[in-house]
């Protein structure tokens, strides 16, 4: 997922970047705004329109922000108080800026997923034993109470309104690698996880209710294949037997069972294209992609270090394996390797016929290089777009919407622009004062609002 964990460290103040061109104003006048004000700055339009001419922000808002989500409407904002005091999380109204609902939250506190309807936050916390005592908790979206809460469990993602969590119901068994095999700092080498029992349930969004429950004993695993994050489109289990079960993930029943050519112990595993399953076996062997039907390996990936970068599901029916010196795209019968995007590890967004890749070219802090690789013409470059920095965050990575990103236009000002995935070019979307440093955005349905040193932009999403 990706992962939308936010780890927040308040042991000091929290202060801007250096501002290019000199900052210290700029640092003086926020320690003086201080940093339990919110400051809504900018006005709507006159007359109640929300969109006005020019590309100003509808409203920004300074308070030390550290990130935001957005959904339904609503944008999440975590941000600190003083120096060394838990930081808060507020929802803002994304049209206006009003201040919805607020609620403390504590440094090992995190939101792990936003719906329209929910967001669930993930408190990771050990006791003195070094035995796990975190829990996740849902909160309404519109008003900010909790509704419900479950000790012991890891969020693991969801399935439509299921939320499928990880429960530590064994609290004296270690979940850890088994370091008998090897060196655990050996890149080349894929260790086996020490025998545990694993839990894992189902719960319904909105009340907590579990749903179903599947147990695997010590040597079975599960695996899981991510949609979008955070939702998940496949639940499977196998074990040292070599039988894979498939699991429906809104009611955990089986909905089919296969047996692999696959006697070996198991470091991982996760769901392949349709028919398929991927197995990286203990050791140096590298990853083994088997057809679910006759159970036979169809072949194996022992590409560069570390081994556990193996073959994910890409472009509807190929894999991908992103490694560091680039991306090379396989055939999911064969593993040849169909092309490569030499120089390019990170990917932007998969629209099933193109991926879009970005990486550092001639900037030294931000992405600044976005290709789109196009299958029908074996990896030609369909588009490439330089210039524009890639923001981060958590929003609809591709489709009507695409992606967002930003270019200076001076030292401190920028502008902000939507990146449409079909033909690389940029619809600018906004202009900023002082906008540098780690960019985050994210969106809702007609507002896009991006984080940039501790400062919130929002704009109109046309």
């Amino acid at each position: 997922m990706p992962d939308a964990i936010i780890e927040l460290d308040v042991s000091v103040p929290w202060e801007p970047p250096e501002r290019p061109g000199g900052g210290g104003a700029r640092r003086a006048g926020v320690r003086r705004l201080g940093l339990v004000v919110v400051v809504l700055v900018g006005v709507l339009l006159a007359g109640g329109s929300d969109w006005r001419p020019g590309l100003e922000p509808l409203w920004t808002a300074e308070f030390q922000v550290l990130a935001i989500d957005a959904a339904g409407g609503r944008l999440i904002v975590h941000r600190y108080q003083r120096a060394g005091a838990d930081p808060v999380t507020e929802a803002l109204d994304a049209r206006s800026g009003a201040v919805l609902w607020r609620r403390p939250g504590v440094a090992n506190e995190s939101f792990a997923a936003l719906t329209d309807r929910v967001g669930l936050v993930q408190r990771e916390q050990s006791d003195e034993h070094g035995r796990y005592t975190g829990r996740t908790f849902a909160l309404d979206a519109r008003t900010g109470e909790e509704l419900w809460h479950r000790e012991l469990v890891t969020f693991a993602g969801m399935a439509g309104d299921v939320v499928v969590v990880s429960e530590h119901a064994w609290p004296d068994e270690v979940d850890e690698f088994d370091d008998s095999y090897g060196d655990p700092q050996d890149p080349g080498l894929a260790l086996p996880p020490r025998g545990h029992h694993e839990r894992y349930l189902g719960l319904d969004q909105l009340s907590g209710e579990v749903l179903w429950s599947v147990e695997l004993a010590p040597g079975t695993l599960a695996g899981f294949g991510l949609a979008q994050y955070p939702y998940l489109s496949a639940f499977t289990e196998l074990g040292a037997d070599g039988v894979v079960r498939v699991r429906d993930l809104r009611t955990g029943a089986v909905s089919g069972r296969y047996q692999l050519d696959f006697s070996a112990v198991l470091s991982r595993h996760s769901p392949g294209v349709a028919g398929q399953e991927v197995v990286l076996p203990a050791g140096r062997g590298g990853a083994e992609v088997f057809d679910l039907a006759s159970g036979k390996r169809l072949w194996r990936w022992a590409g560069e270090s570390p081994a556990w970068n193996v073959p994910v599901p890409c472009l509807r029916v190929h894999y991908c394996v992103f490694g560091e010196s680039g991306t090379e795209v396989l055939d999911a019968a064969t593993g040849v390797v169909l092309w490569r995007a030499r120089g390019y590890s990170a990917v932007l967004g998969d629209t099933g016929d193109r991926l879009l890749m970005y990486r550092q070219l001639s900037d030294e802090y931000h992405p600044d290089d976005v290709t789109a690789f196009a299958v029908a013409g074996g990896g030609a470059v369909a588009w490439n777009r330089q210039g524009w920095y890639v923001a981060g965050g958590y929003y609809e990575a591709v489709g009507a919407r695409g992606m967002f990103v930003w270019r200076p236009i001076s030292n401190t000002d920028a502008i902000v622009g939507r990146l449409d995935p079909d033909d690389g070019s940029v619809h600018v979307l906004g202009r900023a004062h002082d906008f540098y440093g780690s960019v985050q955005c994210t969106a809702t349905a007609d507002r896009v609002a991006c984080l940039a040193i501790g400062v919130l932009f929002v704009w109109p999403l046309r």
